[in-house]
This record gives structure tokens, C-alpha cells and sequence, in this order.
């Protein structure tokens, strides 16, 4: 596919529901906004994802973010722009209003958490919930490059959430979606991927209930398909709505992407317009931060999915910066647009370049995934192939000389093999 091709296929528009977005390039959800502590977005939230727009995205996907105080309390990254009260409705509005004005004619996409499920984090004397008592086996089956967990990790077995908790949290993402709508927001996105509440309940991995909530696929489905139904009706026909759900779990004994797209067309049925496709959860990490360009492509994961949902319900493919890989997907109809975060963290202007006809010109991610490490270790997000990024705001926060230091060492593979095999001698505590 020659250059010019490749720019007309991903500068085409795309209409989701009554949305139309100006080109087929989207900057994906992540938690690196630094909203304010009490889960406001920030000048910096804000000018991350201005300098995104002005890069020429057709749509920008803001992450981090809840929709409960129970998905704030146990976040395991905080702190996080929140949904879960009207005061904050103002601070959202702000951030929708100022990336409108921009000029850039960017849609700009709520995504909403209702809980964390199996990688949530108790706190306060909350413990947490998920589909069934099934903990997270972080990367048993594979890191992304140069991650490492030093004696492995294995998260606290969640309680089974009850029949009134599951209704109580799709009450709380109604009325989040209602305040996301009232803000302004394009399009609505609810989180089921990886290892979080809702995406618990969509895999016999995670799930094991014996209720109408577990077992076939209408069952597995049932959470999530109710949860869209009420939202749907709350916010009428016309609103951009969808989900952000894993394809495959890369693990023994998990579903392929096969059952995962039996499962999400049951829930499409409750009016959906748009699946953000993602691969793999936190126990297959390699496969879900791939260095890779177009893995679930060669894996057919995409294609089963298309073939399940019918042309109907629009895709988003994650994970695929070669601008071909991914102008050529769209063109047979396997997919409709390509949603990248790593590579828009190193270089904004991804989408003009190419769209300009200057990859050549392109800041390519080199996958050394320092981003991830701090993001897991809580330091300040940025990106050794953009020294601009995490410092678009003169409020930004940033890491110390202790810190990167720290960093570095936590992606030596030298030092980590030490680390590893020093936490793994440790006695374990009785429990």
C-alpha cells in the first residue's frame, strides 16, 4: 500500500452513531493526566491531551477515571479524574470545552471505571469484589519488555460481588455517563478489560458463579449487558457509546478471542455502537503491552471478532503504530480505526505526519517501556523519546533525580535477576 493510499484510508472520516470523527487515528485511553489529588483534571490533564488534539488525533479517549467512590478508593493508580459526584461536572466540562476550542475539531471520549474487580486495592477497611474469588497472578505468563516484578506478585482474592452490588455499580455508572453527557463529552466508553470488574465476569477464567450471572454466554454476559441497556436508556440513542473489552487471555485454561466475541455480541444487543479491542490482562502483560505492531492482527483476533458483530458495531485496534498495518485493515473492513497510547506519548504528532505523508519524520516508540514503570511505581509519567511529554503544563509534575534513578534501575535486567532471585530466598510469612 503505497504512502498516499495509507493517508487517505486513516484521514478518512468515521461516523459512530450520529459522532463523525475527522480521521481514523485515536489517542487511547491512559493514566498518565495527573489529574488533582481530589480527582479533578488538572492544567496538565488538560494540556496533555491539547498538545494530542493539535498532533492532529481524530479523537481523544480521557483515561484514568472513575465512576464510583469505591473504583477511587481502590484504584491502583491514583489519584483519578472522577465521575462519581455532579461537583464535579464543572472541572469535566472545563476539559471538554477547552479541547473543543482548540480549533482541532477532535471528539473527546469519557471513560468510565465502575470498580477495579481483581486488581483493585483494599483500602480503608473495603475489601474488593469481582465476578468470582479468583486473584491475579501478575505476568505469569509473560512481562512486556523490560518489566519486571522481583519475586512475582500475586494480588488479594476479591470477595464474589453480590446481586446487589453488581446493581448498585450499574446504577453508579448510569449516573456517571449522565454527568459525562452533561459535560459535553462525544462518546462514552465503559472499562471491561484486563483484570477490572466487568471484564471479570466475561471469561470462564474469572468467572465461576453458579447464578444468573455465571456459566453460558448470556449469563456471562448479563453484568455488562445490563449495565450498557441502562445506560443507553439514560442517555438516549444519539450518544457515542461502547466498550473497552480484551480479545484473548493468553492464559491455560482461559478464553480465546472466539468466546470473548460470542460474549460481546450478546452484550451489543443493548445498543452499543463502538468495541475498543484490546489483548490479553495483567497475567499475560506481554501480550497486552506488545512491542509488536500488528499482533492481534496475525493472531486473527480481530477478524473473529468483525465476523461475530457484523459491520454494524464499529472497532478500534490497539497496539498497531505501523501506519500500513493499520491503513490496511481498515481497508478490507476488518477494523475501522487504529487507537495508539505509547506512540502518541512519544511523538503527538504521529497522526499529522502520516497523514502529511512524512513518516519518515515519525518519533518512533522504542518499547523500552519506562512509561509503564513509572505509571506502576508511581512516579510521574514521561517519556525518554519526548522530553516534552509529562511537562506540557508549567504545573506538571515531575520526577526527581532519585526517582529516575530508581526507574533505570527497575528495567536493568541485571539488576532485576538480582532482585528477583534476593525477594524469591525471602521466608514467607504464616498467614
Amino acid at each position: 500500500m503505497s504512502r498516499s493510499t495509507v493517508a487517505e484510508v486513516l484521514g478518512a472520516p468515521l461516523t459512530i452513531n450520529k459522532l463523525t470523527l475527522k480521521n481514523r487515528i485515536i489517542l487511547g485511553p491512559m493514566a498518565a493526566l495527573q489529574p488533582t489529588a481530589d480527582g479533578r483534571p488538572s492544567g496538565q490533564s488538560i494540556a496533555f491531551l491539547t498538545r494530542r488534539a493539535e498532533g492532529g488525533a481524530g479523537a481523544v479517549f480521557v483515561g484514568g477515571s472513575v465512576a464510583t467512590p469505591r473504583a477511587f478508593r481502590e484504584s491502583p493508580f491514583s489519584p483519578n479524574i472522577r465521575y462519581d459526584d455532579d461537583a464535579f461536572v464543572p472541572d469535566l466540562t472545563r476539559l471538554v470545552d477547552e479541547l473543543h476550542a482548540t480549533g482541532t475539531g477532535v471528539a473527546v471520549f469519557a471513560q468510565l471505571f465502575p470498580a477495579f474487580g481483581r486488581m483493585g486495592v483494599p483500602r480503608d477497611g473495603h475489601w474488593i469484589t469481582s465476578a468470582s474469588p479468583r486473584p491475579v497472578d501478575m505476568g505469569a505468563y509473560g512481562l512486556p519488555d523490560n518489566v519486571y516484578i522481583p519475586g512475582g506478585r500475586v494480588t488479594p482474592v476479591p470477595q464474589q460481588a453480590t446481586v446487589e452490588e453488581i446493581k448498585e455499580l450499574e446504577q453508579a455508572v448510569v449516573d456517571a455517563a449522565r454527568r459525562a453527557v452533561d459535560a459535553g463529552f462525544d462518546g462514552i466508553e465503559i472499562a471491561a478489560h484486563m483484570c477490572y470488574f466487568y471484564s471479570s465476569f466475561l471469561s470462564p477464567l474469572s468467572n465461576f458463579r453458579t447464578d444468573e450471572y455465571g456459566g453460558s454466554v448470556e449469563n456471562r454476559a448479563r453484568a455488562l449487558k445490563d449495565a450498557v441497556a441502562a445506560v443507553r436508556r439514560e442517555i438516549g440513542s444519539d450518544v457515542a457509546l461502547g466498550l473497552r473489552l480484551s480479545v484473548n487471555d493468553h492464559v491455560p485454561g482461559g478464553q480465546g478471542p472466539e468466546g470473548f466475541a460470542a460474549v460481546t455480541a450478546e452484550i451489543a444487543k443493548a445498543g452499543l455502537d463502538f468495541v475498543a479491542l484490546t489483548d490479553g490482562n495483567y497475567e499475560s502483560m506481554g501480550d497486552n503491552v506488545t512491542s509488536e505492531s500488528g499482533k492481534m492482527l496475525r493472531e486473527n483476533e480481530p477478524q473473529v471478532f468483525r465476523e461475530a458483530l457484523g459491520p454494524g458495531v464499529v472497532l478500534l485496534l490497539s497496539s498497531t503504530p505501523d501506519p500500513a498495518q493499520a491503513a490496511a485493515a481498515i481497508a478490507d473492513g476488518t477494523v475501522d480505526a487504529t487507537m495508539l497510547a505509547r506512540q502518541l506519548l512519544a511523538d503527538p504528532d504521529y497522526p499529522r505526519k502520516v497523514l502529511e505523508g512524512r513518516e519518515s519524520e515519525i518519533v518512533w516508540c522504542d518499547h523500552a517501556n519506562s512509561c509503564m514503570r513509572r505509571l506502576i511505581l508511581q512516579v510521574p509519567v514521561a517519556c525518554h523519546k519526548n522530553s516534552e511529554m509529562g511537562k506540557e503544563h508549567s504545573t506538571s509534575k515531575r520526577s526527581n533525580i532519585a526517582q529516575d534513578a530508581f526507574i533505570w534501575a527497575a528495567g536493568n535486567r541485571t539488576l532485576m535477576a538480582i532482585a528477583d532471585k534476593a525477594a524469591r530466598a525471602r521466608p514467607q510469612k504464616a498467614h
